[in-house]
């Protein structure tokens, strides 16, 4: 499995060759030439050591050559302050320790000036969207900023959908993943795991353990106005 494969798949649970993963390129790709960039990335958050990995790069086949499996400590540089924030960024690139294709003329060296927009999965954290322009004279605007949020938020759906698709087929054939699944997911399938036990277990008694979830289900709706 190529690297590119066991990212995606791990991180995101897409696998690299997927129409989902078609998808995603395109969003990104569409991004950078909407907002007249030079190179645009997805990079996936990886929950245990709490950081983004760049899993695809637009724009540019030396540059994800270069980017792809770096890593990004949430929090720290432009792109990781949009995932710490939850909130598009714009400005210079302050996280130093990416390395770049090699360059040379005007466009030489790190990006000029990025913007970075979060992937939520409502409100989850599961990725970043960047774009980034080498020329020092170029600048993104509010209205570039607005655009890009919203490409991630669509990029986010297309992620979603498509857990939602496999968690339902490991449900049917009875070999429940977890790869890929945010925290909020992951309980709502152990959730699950725990019910199909139980009703396994005693068949006998599912008019009653039916009675208990919607007791259950009463005590967390909201009081009526």
């Amino acid at each position: 499995m190529k690297a590119s494969d066991h990212i995606l798949s791990n991180l995101l649970g897409i696998a690299r060759r997927s129409p989902e993963a078609a998808v995603l390129r395109l969003l990104v790709e569409l991004g950078i030439e909407a907002v007249g960039a030079d190179e645009g990335s997805l990079l996936a958050l990886d929950r245990e050591k709490d950081e983004l990995v760049f899993t695809m790069t637009a724009g540019s086949a030396a540059s994800e050559k270069a980017l792809l499996g770096q890593r990004v400590p949430v929090g720290k540089g432009l792109t990781g302050l949009a995932a710490r924030t939850g909130e598009v960024q714009i400005g210079a690139p302050t996280f130093k320790d990416i390395r770049q294709r090699r360059r040379s003329g005007k466009a030489g060296g790190p990006p000029a000036v990025m913007l970075a927009a979060p992937m939520l999965i409502q409100d989850e954290l599961i990725g970043v969207i960047t774009a980034a322009c080498f020329d020092p004279e170029r600048r993104f605007t509010g209205k570039d900023a607005s655009l890009y949020g919203k490409v991630a938020s669509v990029a986010g759906v297309v992620v979603a959908q498509q857990r939602r698709l496999r968690l339902a087929e490991d449900l049917r054939t009875g070999r429940p993943g977890r790869k890929g699944l945010s925290g909020r997911e992951r309980s709502q399938l152990e959730v699950i795991d725990r019910v199909t036990h139980l009703a396994h277990r005693r068949p006998d008694r599912l008019r009653q353990i039916a009675s208990l979830l919607e007791a259950i289900e009463d005590i967390c709706s909201p009081p009526s106005p």
